[in-house]
């Protein structure tokens, strides 16, 4: 039998299409208060929002006579017909927050308009009036949720931490403090202020404030009729998308035209990770649909393919400020395969490597004794660091595969002679008959990953004291969750502890990290914590990996004693032919490649 369900019920399921979590809540209230014009918005929260989120404006307020009707699915005082579908302009439209929160918490509203000389206080419960008063108050609106989920346990259960929904709500926060910076925010987590922005204009304070691993790497501005932000240095990646906030009018949105934008923008310039980016972007509301999505968190562009040149371009003009790329050593030469130093040896190919998540599980399980993976098995999936000289298709080229290949013969570094340094990178070695370019960053990297893994391996991870303690600056969110990668960074050597203020102080390090490298470990470390869980397997690789970051880059002079140093160090590798990731740490130019380029043969 067919029925109407009961407005009560069909209510609470409508409500969870648009609040799935207390930061879906936090969402649409604070996008209110941004549509009332405020010019001040406090978030206050306890127990991840669970139990209390209160969001304050000087906004317009609401009179007494509306208070109830704002509660009303489908009640909404932004558009009135469908013709305004084309032409959106606020960041609210559909009137469904006010009626989905109140459906599924217990809520208070205090608000008054400047006009009037008192104010109005409307309580609910479970999107039932329960009572309405006139009282004092401030312009403007408070609204109070209480005990979200309660009579609907069923979604309760499906809620993550305190810790992760908290961090969840201080992200959203300080997203949209950076975007509308004209307006002063403040972040309360269970009693304590964690933040608050001055509401001047000033993007790039709020960013530095806020996103202080963002402003330390540096970031150029993006100016464009139709864009303008900020982009990271191509040289700046990081390891998630966290990085990257798109605001198209005003709205904070997800878009996979706008990624690609970005990318494109950067014309290859990055190796991987992904770039930095704070971009707004202005686009004629007919020509976006921000109705597909309940939480509007998704938009769709009309011209999509112009939107995204646009954005590329932007970019370009940003990031490409160099001579270009660089172009190969030797043109329109067949380039012979790398010599093998050894006729019965070839190099182990990449993906014959040990996953490293499987050698990470093997040094957590208390089994026994097991001999060390030789470093030259381990490898990480993807590369964090991006070389601002790009490596020709021809050299990235292996050598062709073999049916079994064996460990690799040490190379005789003792028959090269060092010729020269070029462009700050690369360094020229000659053998007998032949040049060997030896790429400074891939072979410092091969040379650190493998004492980074031989340490790991074999140590007994008690940290070893430094002279002079250093801290560690986190965003607010990322602090909020501090207890789930704390407890890694302690199990790795470190002796960490919290500091107070969003940050953590260091006073020991692993016994097989410089301190250089110990503090450029735990830093990513903490930055990628807050993204995927300390504990998750997938953010160990990278991390590891990013801790080969204390190698010398493209461009970092070194001197001849250095360069010297640098090779010795790499003959005595398991496997210095190539960078942990298949990169080759050096390439091989014969002088009848040289011969043929002057057209002597």
């Amino acid at each position: 039998m067919i029925k109407v369900l009961d407005s009560f019920v069909a209510d609470k399921i409508a409500a969870g299409e648009v609040i799935e979590r207390p930061v879906s809540a936090v969402k649409e209230l604070i996008e209110n208060s941004i549509d009332a014009g405020a010019g001040s918005i406090i978030v206050e929260i306890r127990n991840g929002g669970k139990s209390y989120i209160r969001v304050t404006d000087d906004g317009c307020g609401i009179s007494f006579d509306e208070a109830e009707t704002a509660f009303l699915r489908h009640a909404t005082s932004k558009i009135s017909g469908i013709t305004d579908l084309d032409n959106i302009v606020s960041l609210g439209f559909r009137g469904e927050a006010l009626a989905s929160i109140s459906a599924v918490s217990r809520l208070t509203m205090v608000t008054r308009r400047a006009e009037d000389t008192s104010g109005v206080k409307l309580v609910l419960h479970g999107g039932r009036v329960v009572s309405k008063e006139r009282t004092g108050c401030n312009t403007g609106t408070t609204i109070i949720v209480e005990d979200l989920f309660y009579n609907t346990p069923a979604r309760r259960k499906f809620m993550k931490t305190d810790a992760r929904e908290a961090s969840s709500v201080i992200e959203l926060i300080q997203q949209y403090a950076v975007c509308y910076s004209g307006i002063r925010f403040m972040m309360i987590n269970n009693g304590m202020t964690l933040f608050s922005t001055n509401g001047d204009g000033d993007t790039h304070a709020v960013i530095k404030l806020l996103y202080p691993s963002l402003a330390k790497n540096g970031l150029l501005p993006v100016e464009n009729e139709q864009v303008n932000g900020f982009v990271s240095d191509p040289g700046c990646t990081m390891s998630t998308r966290k990085g990257q906030l798109f605001f198209v009018n005003g709205r904070l949105v997800s878009s996979a035209v706008i990624e690609k934008g970005l990318e494109e923008g950067y014309q290859g310039r990055v190796f991987s990770g992904f770039p930095a980016a704070v971009l707004f972007i202005e686009a004629e509301p007919c020509d976006i649909d921000v109705n597909i999505h309940p939480g509007k968190q998704e938009i769709r562009f009309l011209k999509q393919d112009d939107v995204k040149h646009t954005i590329a371009e932007a970019v370009s003009k940003a990031v490409m400020t160099g001579a270009g790329v660089p172009k190969g050593f030797v043109k329109n030469v067949e380039t012979a395969p790398v010599k093998q130093f050894n006729d019965d040896v070839k190099p182990v190919k990449e993906t014959e490597q040990t996953s490293i998540r499987d050698f990470l599980s093997k040094l957590e399980r208390h089994d026994a004794y097991e001999e060390p993976v030789p470093a030259e098995k381990i490898a990480v999936a993807e590369e964090p660091e991006l070389s601002y000289t790009s490596v020709s298709s021809a050299e990235q080229t292996a050598p062709a595969p073999v049916s079994k290949p064996v460990k690799p013969a040490p190379f005789d570094f003792a028959d090269l002679t060092f010729k020269g340094y070029v462009f700050n990178t690369y360094i020229i070695m000659q053998g007998s008959d032949e040049l060997y370019v030896f790429d400074q960053h891939a072979a410092h990297e091969r040379i650190f990953y493998e004492k980074f893994m031989r340490g790991y391996n074999n140590s007994a991870h008690s940290p070893q004291p430094v002279l002079t303690a250093f801290t560690i600056n986190v965003s607010n969110d990322v602090y909020s969750m501090s207890g789930e990668w704390l407890g890694d960074l302690i199990r790795m050597g470190y002796d960490i502890e919290d500091f107070g203020d969003c940050t953590f102080i260091v006073r020991g390090i692993p016994p097989y990290m410089s301190l250089s490298e110990a503090e450029g470990f735990a830093r990513g470390y903490a930055e990628a914590a807050g993204e995927a869980g300390g504990s998750n397997k997938v953010v160990i690789d990278k991390l590891i990996t990013k801790s080969c970051k204390s190698a010398v880059k493209a461009h970092d002079v070194l001197s001849e004693q250095e360069i010297n140093d640098l090779m010795s160090e790499l003959a005595e590798c398991e496997n210095p032919y190539s960078c942990p990731h298949g990169r080759p740490t050096f390439i091989r130019i014969s002088s009848y490649d040289i011969e043929r380029s002057f057209k002597r043969k």
